[in-house]
């Protein structure tokens, strides 16, 4: 009787983290470190196995150490006995490793004896198959070394009752119902100083974009929707830097910024920033780039016929005199106009000359006095 107290009062526990992870009153590590304690030696892992791909993507871990996941990521995911098994398993249901897979063969196989044995020092899994879609098969597993099968099997049982749950927050992770508000207060900051804020998923997807956003758009921004519906950047290095943004292996260090021009040859500045978020909604989701898109205008007070009857200024430099007090830095100005960066420099040491003025503080001062 007091075991069957105890399993209870564990799987409500564990319900109950799953709610409050979602809902953010825990993390998804905590509801991670208490499912694998329900295990001898227990190492739990969320992780999905692409069926295009011989690579499995783990999102979260407990219990595991950094060399095992990487191993297993890189290499044995792929001879892992378990997975193609899995696909005869209806989603929800718990199962025990040697339920599906011998565990005389599994002994044979170098998944056990290179990974699970000599490495994890566990000796089978118990696990559950939380979703499924026409690529990819989301598990929630636990290494143990327990080799009672009954125990085993009652363990099984826990994650068929906590697989309901865990679909209701995979669910609404994937609708994005989280962070609707979130993002449309963002958009409405964006839109109020007239500025385009477009989310975009790993494949290119708009997943929220503000009402400036689809004017830019629809006017000719050097942001563009494709046939398909996807977001797609005229910038040839912009582009490139978006996907490796999105990407699941995309890293950034600061925002990308440049400065690009549209069809009908106005200037844009674009930031493209990796949004941070939770590690198990990019798991499922995968990231999220933001894209700002600001139209610059270089227009200051003293206009460009009055720089050049006062100063001699050229058209092009009156033109690189406004930028710069428009704040745009000598790179964005090079990018711009797609010319060298020197090539900048220089006119910028004529304009010093014919404006008498030697820094570019001095030369705003003069252009906005």
């Amino acid at each position: 009787m007091l075991a069957v107290q105890n399993a209870i009062a564990g799987r409500l526990e564990l319900t109950d983290l799953v709610y409050g992870s979602l809902f953010g009153e825990c993390s998804w590590q905590h509801f991670m470190d208490r499912l694998a304690t329900t295990l001898p030696n227990g190492k739990s892992a969320f992780h999905y196995q692409d069926l295009t791909s011989s690579l499995a993507q783990v999102g979260l871990v407990s219990g595991f150490g950094e060399d095992e996941i990487e191993q297993f990521h890189n290499h044995y995911a792929a001879v892992n006995p378990w997975v193609p098994r899995t696909m005869l398993v209806p989603v929800g249901r718990g199962i025990a490793g040697d339920s599906i897979f011998p565990r005389a063969e599994l002994a044979k196989t170098e998944f056990y004896n290179d990974w699970l044995k000599r490495q994890t020092g566990c000796e089978t899994s118990i696990g559950a198959t939380i979703l499924r879609d026409s690529t990819r098969t989301f598990i929630l597993s636990t290494c143990t070394s327990s080799t009672d099968p009954e125990f085993n099997h009652r363990a099984a049982d826990l994650y068929t009752q906590l697989s309901p749950h865990l679909r209701r927050a995979v669910d609404f992770i994937r609708r994005g119902e989280l962070v609707t508000g979130e993002r449309r207060t963002g958009q409405a900051l964006f839109d109020a100083i007239g500025a385009g804020l477009i989310h975009v998923s790993e494949t290119g997807d708009v997943r929220s974009m503000n009402d400036r956003a689809r004017e830019m758009l629809e006017a000719g921004a050097p942001v563009r929707f494709r046939a398909n519906g996807r977001i797609a950047i005229t910038d040839p290095r912009a582009a490139e830097t978006l996907r490796f943004l999105a990407s699941r292996h995309g890293v950034q260090v600061e925002p990308y910024v440049a400065v690009v021009r549209a069809a009908d040859g106005a200037s844009h500045r674009l930031t493209l920033v990796r949004l941070k978020s939770d590690r198990f909604v990019e798991f499922l989701n995968g990231p999220t780039v933001a894209i700002v898109i600001e139209p610059i205008a270089v227009s200051g007070e003293m206009r460009g016929v009055r720089l050049q009857e006062d100063y001699r200024l050229t058209p092009k430099e009156v033109r690189i005199a406004e930028a710069i007090a428009a704040g745009l830095s000598l790179r964005e100005i090079a990018d711009s106009d797609g010319v060298s960066y020197e090539t900048v420099r220089s006119h910028v040491k004529n304009i010093y000359g014919k404006m008498e003025v030697s820094s570019q503080a001095s030369l705003v001062a003069r252009l906005l006095r």
